[in-house]
Parts: structure tokens; sequence; C-alpha cells
């Protein structure tokens, strides 16, 4: 994950020290050579930092704690010299007057501060934090019999970043799903971060979904290939059916461009939960089939469909289906919400939260995790979506 960004991290770290020093040390009576080797320790041990975990021979070390404490001296050693050496340098090219450029500096200074605290604080309270989102939404075509019908939907669980330490939020979080009384659990992937074996520690607990009485329907996401595990061929394969295997194993049913029946209490009515494999944009990988996974079923039932990728929504799912839900992921909301603004909404129409098209929904889930452990303003979410026949 650092390798891919390393060539913006590196000159975050060498050109704000050299700006500051340039600018505002340098030429000070009391900045000795023992107090330069200071200045520049911090950004030489975050270079370090860096090349080691780029370096690591894998996406993301085995334990997450190293990305954890990568982004908090990031949060304290770099984001704040960086905010102010961009202010600071804005005000230089402006030929401000002496006085409005001290200005930009006091501003550039406390906007890093708050910056950097920002980022601290979206690693270290950010992810600790959970919300119960309640949603319900009424359809012509839904069956009497499943007026009322509770879905609970998580996503992006990333369950290798609750090792370590973190298990107790996972507890919590497999603990507010099972709370909410559900009539069925759907999880629309990326259920690990590279491999299957981050699951076993929790194994235990993921299981408990599905020892409910109560269906527990899963898809994959990206995550769940082996698109950012490193290995030959052969590891790339059992990757891949590792996490199918555990998923079955904890009594999940995975949907493989496949679909199952849902029934109502009395068996009379039934409602059809399709679940797609990922459909990928760009890098992302692409094993979804629509037709395969809607193969037998008749127009007329009424569908859920459980996708990861939010973007197949307009692209493929309306045009060519007839599914009246469709539930998805992937985007994590961006992670970072700053004054109603996400990263997400650049690249992602349906980025997070309720659409709706000539009566057909989508909703896209932030998730309860993430590779990279840090939300600022988008709080791990659990969705509730009761379903409602419309008279």
């Amino acid at each position: 994950m650092i390798a891919r960004i390393i060539f913006l991290l590196i000159p975050m770290i060498v050109l704000s020290d050299f700006y500051i020093e340039r600018y505002f040390l340098r030429n000070h009576p009391r900045y000795t050579p023992v107090k330069r080797l200071f200045w520049w320790l911090p950004g030489a041990l975050m270079l370090l930092f860096c090349l080691a975990l780029a370096c690591c021979g894998k996406f993301v070390p085995d334990d997450i704690r190293w990305i954890k404490a990568f982004l908090i001296l990031l949060g304290i050693v770099v984001v704040p010299k960086t905010v102010f050496a961009i202010i600071s340098l804005f005000g230089r090219l402006c030929r401000c007057s002496r006085r409005n450029g001290r200005r930009w500096n006091l501003f550039g200074l406390a906007l890093g501060i708050i910056c950097g605290l920002t980022m601290v604080y979206g690693v270290l309270i950010g992810p600790r934090k959970l919300r119960v989102t309640r949603i319900d939404l009424a359809f012509k075509d839904l069956p009497e019999a499943f007026d009322g019908l509770r879905i609970v939907l998580f996503s992006d669980a990333h369950v290798g970043t609750f090792n370590n330490g973190w298990e107790h939020l996972l507890q919590r979080d497999i603990d507010t799903i099972l709370a909410q009384r559900p009539d069925m659990i759907c999880f629309v992937g990326d259920l690990q971060n590279t491999q299957p074996a981050e699951l076993l520690p929790n194994m235990a607990l993921l299981s408990r979904l599905s020892k409910q009485g109560v269906p527990m329907y899963s898809v994959l996401g990206n995550h769940d290939y082996s698109q950012y595990f490193y290995g030959d061929s052969v590891a790339k394969k059992a990757c891949e059916e590792g996490i199918k295997t555990l998923e079955r194993r904890m009594g999940w049913r995975l949907l493989l461009n496949e679909h199952a029946v849902f029934y109502s209490k009395d068996k009379r009515d039934s409602i059809v939960i399709a679940g797609e494999e990922n459909c990928g944009v760009g890098h992302f990988p692409d094993y979804s089939d629509l037709s395969k996974t809607l193969k037998g079923v008749d127009r007329k039932a009424f569908v859920v469909l459980l996708q990861h990728d939010p973007k197949s929504w307009e692209s493929r799912i309306l045009p060519k289906s007839h599914a009246q839900l469709t539930l998805c992921g992937h985007t994590h909301g961006g992670q970072i919400n700053l004054f109603g603004l996400r990263p997400t909404m650049i690249s992602y129409h349906d980025d997070y939260g309720l659409d709706e098209k000539d009566g057909r929904f989508l909703y896209v889930t932030c998730g309860i995790g993430g590779l990279a452990p840090i939300r600022i303003g988008v709080d791990p979410e659990i969705a509730v979506i009761t379903l409602r026949t419309k008279k």
C-alpha cells in the first residue's frame, strides 16, 4: 500500500523540511550543526519507515499496527510541516508584504496543526465509532408476506485490521448486528485485507452471524481475490479458494454469480437474493456475470441484488436486470468527509447512501472497517433496511 504512494510521501517529507530550513532556520544565528541534525532526523526516520513498509514484500504488513503507527507519525511529523510549507509558499508567491507574509505563516501553522491533529484523531478515535443507519423502503411489487422484512447490511470488514488489539471492536460490531433482530444478514464484500489467514483468530466470532437461525448471505469484494496477495499463481489460487472455504465453514451462504430463494414463514411467497461477484473497473478485478447470476429468475420475482462495487448499478444492473434493490459497499464512503466532501465523490456517482431510479433503489454502505485504519467524519456503519409493501 505504501509503495503505491511513496512518490507522494517522499516530496512531502523532504521538500517541507527543506523549505522550512531554507526560509526560517538557516539564517538564524543559533541554528547550529547539532540543531540541524535534530531538524532533519525525524524526516530521515520517516523516510526509512516509508521505505521499510514499501519494501516489506507484502501489500501491507501482517501486523497492521505498523500501518497505524505510520499514519499517526505522518500526522504528527509530516502533515503539519507540509501544510505550513504550502500555505507559506503561497504567501510568498503572492508577493505579500512582510506583515501579510507573517499572517500567511501563522495561518499555515494553525492549519497544519489542525490537519495533523485531525489525522491522529482519524486513526485513534474515528475507527472506534459505530453508527446504525435505519432505512425504510417501499415497493409496489414486494409480496405482502415480506412487509416489514428487516435486512441488516454490513460491508468491508477488512478483518485483518481488527487483529492485534482491536478485536473488541469487531466483537462490538457483531453484537450490534445481532441486536437489530434481523430477518436476514447481508455482507457485500472485502472480508479480508490480503489473505484468508487474517480471519483465523476471529472465526468463532464471525460464525455467530450464521448460528442465530437467520440466513447469512455474502459476496466477494476486490480484496477477497488475490490481487493484493504477493505470490506465484499457485499461491494466488490457494488464496482465492481459501477465503471461499472459510466463509462456507462459518456457515455463510456465499453467492458466486448465483442466487438463492428466501421464503416467507408460511412458505407461500418468496423473494430472490442474488449475489454477483465483484464487478471491477480499471485495476479492480471483474468476475461478474449478471446473466448467470439471474439465470432462471422470473421477471415478476422481487430481487435483492448483492454487489460489492456500486459503479455497476447504473452501467449494468439498471439496464440489464429488474433487481428492485441493490446493496453495495466498496467505497468506505471515502473514509474522510470534510464539510460534506468525500474523496470518493470524484470517481463514484453513488459513493455512499441511498439512490433511487424509477422505484428501484441502491444503498451503498460505508462499511465497518478498512485496510487503512482511518475515519474522519465517516463513522463505521451497520445499515438496517426495512422493506415495506407499498399500499
